[in-house]
């Protein structure tokens, strides 16, 4: 059993946190031509943003057991969700909330489950 602690809890949301970022600059190099010259720094900044993620997510795996790391990235939804009305101005429904709030808790509960066993790992040991 791994033990990731709540510092790895905060390291594996700031990595989703900057993983939701490439989404941004991904719609924001949409909006203009192919090969011009904002798309193409967009571009670059999403392959940087990537490669951040990328290293983060490797420290994150070395803390967590993959199946709860990996069910963890679904708070992305809560990250667009948020980019898209701060960002773009897009309007928030009722069905978005409930289904990101319905993710979230799911989240929760798996972290909570998660934490009990690193609970009862440290008392066995």
């Amino acid at each position: 059993m791994k033990k990731a602690g709540v510092g790895g809890f905060i390291l594996l949301q700031i990595s989703f946190l900057i993983y939701s970022c490439s989404s941004i600059v991904a719609k924001l190099a949409s909006g203009n031509e192919v090969m011009s010259l904002k798309f193409i720094l967009f571009y670059g900044l999403e392959v940087v943003i990537l490669g951040v993620y990328a290293i983060l997510w490797q420290q994150v795996i070395k803390k967590f057991e993959l199946s709860v790391a990996y069910a963890n990235k679904a708070v992305t939804l809560l990250w667009a969700l948020l980019w898209s009305v701060l960002i773009f101005h897009e309007k928030l429904q009722w069905n978005h909330i409930a289904g990101v709030a319905i993710v979230i808790v799911g989240i929760v509960v798996l972290n909570l489950g998660q934490v009990e066993k690193e609970k009862e790992d440290a008392v066995n040991d």
